[in-house]
């Protein structure tokens, strides 16, 4: 009897220390939460396989995600005596194919959308473990449901030799707690991004864009930084819509977005959608010689490549630009920096105006000998 006390009292004694280990972990996770920005969603991936894995003492983990109707292993993580292992996998992983022995488990996830178990044979068909050349005696898979929908599976693996081998009920309890945690985190993440995005481009919308030029007018003022301003637009836009249709002038929209995101991709630039075909783009830090030659290579880009509709159809899209410079003027007599903002896009629009008015396809400067035009809103 007195066997079996120690017994039960070790037990209870091991059962408790995880589950305050797990609360710290929660706890921990939760605070790094506060701290998280909803536009930082890759980080929110990362933290959340490693507290996974640190929760339930596992020997590695891996974030599975759908790409192009498969599945891959997007973040890995190994440890070894609760450390991190620091080496990179990314060149190991590979997509797991449907229909596959591999899949089998993680169609049982995506369906059941609860945590799975396996401790069985099927622990040798394990991605995660053939990538890190370790045969499991033990997987669980935990999903993140985003919206209803399974957006992610975390998988973590133990060994044999690992003391806690088999994921406990307490374990199961502490994924899920993470689990719900992040998917909560994730669907704001979903409504913040849907909320400053414009739904066609997936650019900046002109509300959110206005917003981040509050700031950066700020900084403008208080540092006399420069600051370039460019408004563009898809030349002759009403004929597409007019010969081939709305929804061929949205596709047009979105290989003209496309262009403009791959050429102007310094994390400083803040490119959003002005409306229509029209578009808008701020170079912080940027005197408009500089701004100029960015938007160069968004004009070769465009008069090179053709935007096909279909198989058929050829289009040439060119643009139309107006760039303007925040002067140490216009600082000086600005009100405040919503007036700054205004100047310096009234001037951008005053020098697309001009690029019109002088044969399309054309990058055009402000320079004060332009009459500036009517004010239009913001």
């Amino acid at each position: 009897m007195y066997v079996d006390g120690e017994k039960i009292r070790h037990k209870y004694k091991t059962l408790f220390k995880n589950i305050d280990r797990s609360v710290k972990i929660i706890n921990e996770f939760s605070e790094f939460l506060k701290l998280l920005d909803l536009r930082e969603v890759n980080i929110l991936k990362i933290m959340m396989v490693r507290f996974m894995i640190e929760t339930t003492n596992s020997d590695a983990g891996g974030l599975i995600e759908s790409v192009e109707d498969s599945y891959e292993f997007t973040e890995i993580f190994q440890y070894k005596g609760n450390r991190i292992i620091d080496k990179d996998f990314s060149s190991l992983v590979r997509r797991i194919q449907p229909n596959t022995l591999e899949s089998k488990l993680l169609d049982i996830t995506l369906k059941r959308k609860i945590p799975t178990i396996s401790f069985d044979q099927t622990t040798k068909d394990s991605s995660l473990g053939k990538i890190l050349k370790i045969i499991p005696c033990c997987i669980i898979q935990v999903p993140v449901i985003v919206e209803d929908n399974v957006e992610y599976v975390v998988e973590l693996i133990k060994k044999e030799d690992n003391k806690n081998s088999i994921f406990s009920e307490g374990d199961i309890n502490s994924l899920s707690i993470i689990s719900n945690i992040a998917s909560a985190i994730f669907t704001n993440a979903q409504l913040f991004k849907s909320a400053i995005h414009d739904r066609l481009t997936e650019l900046y919308n002109i509300h959110y864009f206005k917003n981040l030029m509050v700031d950066e007018m700020k900084k403008v003022i208080k540092f006399k930084t420069k600051l370039s301003l460019a408004v563009m637009d898809i030349d002759h836009f009403k004929n597409i819509n007019d010969t081939y249709g709305h929804s061929v002038g949205d596709e047009a929209i979105k290989f003209f977005a496309n262009v403009i995101r791959q050429e102007i991709k310094r994390n400083s630039d803040i490119v959003a959608r002005y409306g229509g075909d029209e578009f808008i783009a701020a170079f912080p830090s940027t005197d408009s010689q500089s701004a100029y030659s960015v938007c160069t290579k968004v004009k070769d880009r465009l008069n090179s490549e053709f935007f096909q509709p279909d198989e058929r159809t050829k289009i040439k899209l060119t643009p139309s630009i107006g760039i303007a410079e925040i002067t140490e003027e216009d600082i000086e007599s600005a009100q405040n920096e919503n007036d700054l903002f205004r100047k310096i896009f009234i001037k951008a629009d005053t020098a697309l105006y001009n690029s019109k008015k002088t044969g399309r396809n054309r990058i055009t400067i402000y320079s004060n000998e332009m009459p500036i035009i009517q004010e239009r809103e913001l």
